[in-house]
C-alpha cells in the first residue's frame, strides 16, 4: 500500500474514535464517569508506579454532595 493512503486511514480512524468518545461523554456522562472510575481503580491497583500515577490522573473528581444530582452538582439545592 501507498504510505499516503495508510496515513490517511490512520487520521480518519483517529477522527472517528475522537468523535465517538465525545458523543459518549456528552450523551452518557454518568456511564462515562463510572467507566473512568473503574479503569482508574484497576490502574491504581496494578502495582506499577507509572500505572498508578496514570490512574490517579484518570480518576474522576469527587462529587459535590449538595447538588441536584443530575450532573456534577454545580447548582445548590433549593
Amino acid at each position: 500500500m501507498n504510505a499516503g493512503v495508510v496515513l490517511q486511514d490512520v487520521i480518519v480512524a483517529l477522527a472517528v474514535i475522537a468523535s465517538a468518545v465525545y458523543v459518549f461523554r456528552t450523551r452518557f456522562p454518568g456511564t462515562a464517569r463510572r467507566l473512568r472510575g473503574w479503569a482508574a481503580i484497576r490502574m491504581i491497583d496494578s502495582g506499577s508506579p507509572s500505572m498508578s500515577k496514570l490512574g490517579r490522573r484518570l480518576a474522576p473528581a469527587a462529587r459535590v454532595q449538595d447538588g441536584c444530582g443530575s450532573c456534577d452538582g454545580c447548582e445548590t439545592k433549593r
